[in-house]
């Protein structure tokens, strides 16, 4: 393990794998706003051990790293209106957000970062895994020429919600059981860039999500996925991911703009419950083509 140097002022050590770090003896109640963001360029990925949080402190804590949104396809705490509970009942079988993705890709803004905090968890397994988009970036540019490479980073994906939530979409089992497939109050449809041009660190990035990218603009769905899964398969490499084992008062903070991630659905029997805020990305998002 070593230190995160580059952030100084928030003391971490770095994850087992290609990205991630990780704090201990730290009350993020504590935090300033502007650590935390310079940590989450350094590391993508930030987990807190040991935090004793309120659904109110949990979204106090949030706001102070940007502008809350709503998550358009489930009812919020009553009386903590950013706050989603992910739950998955012993008797349950599938879990919600089940397969590779980053959150919401389908907003005009998607969410920067995702804030997951741990209430109750199996005790063993119910890990999340977490892959690195600018890795998977510099891999698929390997060998490319600089007139392919100038094609891949004006692609544009366009992103729908309906592979996951409609009742027949592709993708319909990663809403879970506790999930509604109600309309959505907010648009669900939006073309974004393929490669990302992340704000804060300057680095591109895959922005690659096939629950929801339904296809690659001026391509059909069959032409685009034979691109897509291609790309997808150089992301979720072993060597470019991350494991996280929860415990019960973890908080972890990831980058959707240059992150994946997937809940494992390996612990039948069990039930596991988390506590979810999203803080809404920038708009327009800025493409590297």
């Amino acid at each position: 393990m070593r230190s995160l140097s580059a952030v100084p002022d928030l003391p971490c050590t770095r994850l087992i794998g290609a990205i991630g770090a990780q704090c201990r003896g730290i009350d993020v109640r504590t935090l300033a706003a502007e650590d935390v963001r310079r940590a989450m360029t350094a590391s993508q990925l930030l987990v807190f051990r040991d935090q004793q949080l309120t659904p109110a402190t949990l979204t106090e804590f949030a706001a102070r790293l940007g502008e809350l949104d709503r998550y358009p396809f489930a009812e919020p705490l009553d009386d903590a209106p950013y706050v989603v509970r992910v739950l998955k009942e012993p008797q349950d079988r599938a879990n919600f957000g089940g397969a590779w993705h980053t959150d919401t890709a389908y907003l005009t803004r998607p969410p920067s970062y995702t804030l997951l905090y741990a209430k109750e968890v199996p005790e063993i397994c119910g890990d999340t895994l977490f892959a690195d988009l600018y890795g998977a970036y510099e891999e698929a540019c390997t060998g490319l020429a600089p007139a392919q490479r100038e094609r891949l980073d004006a692609m544009r994906v366009h992103c729908t919600a309906s592979l996951v939530h409609d009742a027949q979409g592709a993708h319909a089992a990663v809403a879970g059981e506790r999930v509604a497939r109600r309309p959505a109050a907010v648009a669900t449809e939006a073309d974004h860039p393929l490669v990302r041009l992340h704000p804060d660190s300057g680095r591109r990035a895959l922005y690659v999500s096939l629950i929801h990218c339904a296809h690659i603009v001026g391509m059909s769905r069959a032409e685009s996925l034979p691109v897509l899964e291609r790309l997808h398969a150089l992301i979720v490499r072993a060597e470019n991911c991350t494991r996280l084992r929860w415990r019960a008062g973890t908080l972890a903070i990831w980058d959707n703009r240059c992150l994946l991630h997937n809940p494992l659905n390996d612990y039948p029997g069990a039930r596991r419950e988390m506590q979810r805020v999203i803080v809404r990305g920038e708009v327009p998002l800025a493409g590297s083509g």
